[in-house]
């Protein structure tokens, strides 16, 4: 099995695992201050064909294995942050510690996932261009600058309709609620308080409250696309391990 990623800095292995987009090119903001003393990594999820969670699974595993920096700190973001909890679930060795932004173990709106994943295979086309025109009012808070947000446009401008759809299903079928008690990587929870695409706060203090070993940490004023925020510095988060 290979996995294309993309690799920087040397150190302790630090990897990201994006959002439903799925191109792993959004953490620009982090990434170069993070290779300071930091192998950085990232990577697209798969594209094409039709797959399920554990196949996305096996390619987290694999992209943390072939970096062979020994456990790596992983930082899933939205969707991302689902796939890094199922994979700690599975393969708990390969991480020494997670941090989750925005992100759910179970998506609480069903009607809209299932929606969701009707409409986007009949109008693909049409679903882009209304993501587009509603990102600055839905995933953006007013901490995210314009270039940033024209780069958010442009990285996600073309993405891949059977891996897209897939991540869809993936969403509308799990739900880890039951099996979060059994993660015990460290993890730090983050949640800006406003995120107009999910209730992030509420799945953070669920997740918090379940994971043995978790701490919580609120972003006040910062929406769903929080690692494009000028006020957030990933960096400064990697403290907030020091005492789990």
């Amino acid at each position: 099995m290979s996995v294309e990623y993309r690799k920087e800095g040397s150190g302790p292995a630090f990897v990201y695992v994006s959002g439903i987009e799925g191109t792993g090119r959004l953490f620009y903001k982090q990434a170069a201050d993070l290779a300071r003393d930091h192998t950085v990594v990232s990577f697209p999820l798969r594209g094409e064909g039709r797959y399920s969670l554990e196949r996305l699974v096996e390619d987290l595993a694999w992209v943390v294995r072939e970096v062979g920096a020994g456990p790596a700190t992983v930082l899933g973001e939205s969707f991302g942050g689902l796939l890094t909890m199922a994979t700690a679930l599975e393969y708990p060795k390969l991480f020494e510690r997670m941090i989750l932004v925005n992100t759910f173990p179970h998506f609480r709106q069903r009607a809209r996932i299932h929606a969701g994943c009707v409409l986007f295979r009949a109008f693909q086309p049409l679903i882009n261009v209304h993501r587009t025109r509603t990102a600055r009012s839905v995933l953006f808070s007013g901490d995210v600058c314009e270039e940033d947000r024209r780069l958010f446009r442009e990285h996600t401008r073309s993405v891949p309709r059977e891996g897209y759809l897939s991540r869809m299903r993936i969403i509308r079928d799990t739900d880890l609620r039951p099996r979060l008690g059994e993660i015990q990587t460290p993890a730090l929870v983050v949640a800006g308080t406003a995120d107009r695409l999910l209730d992030s706060v509420r799945a953070a203090r669920l997740m918090a409250a379940s994971l043995p070993r978790a701490r919580l940490k609120l972003l006040e004023g910062t929406g769903h696309v929080a690692l494009l925020s000028g006020r957030v510095r990933v960096r400064d988060w990697l403290g907030e391990f020091e005492n789990f």
